[in-house]
């Protein structure tokens, strides 16, 4: 690896921890969906570096048959969700 991209990679996924950090700790709906944003760019970024895409997909597509996805909270985005072990008794 180069030493422009692990520069990259590794700024990236520093920002990405803090932004994933923040956003499992906000309880603001508008500052959660802010920091996802943030954490979806900074993974954008780390795939791009490293010469592959992120496509967003319909979180609900892959859960299994027995789990209906009206029982689940809702995420802020489509394609980002972060879970407590908590929360999934």
């Amino acid at each position: 690896m180069r030493a422009e991209t692990y520069a990259v990679v590794n700024l990236a996924a520093l920002n990405l921890i803090e932004a994933a950090s923040a956003a499992y700790f906000v309880t603001e709906r508008e500052t959660a969906a802010r920091h996802e944003f943030r954490a979806r760019e900074m993974l954008r970024k780390i795939a791009q570096a490293l010469g592959y895409e992120i496509t967003e997909v319909d979180w609900r597509e892959k859960l299994p048959a027995h789990v209906s996805a009206e029982a689940l909270p809702q995420p802020a985005s489509p394609s980002l969700r972060l879970v407590s072990a908590k929360s999934t008794d």
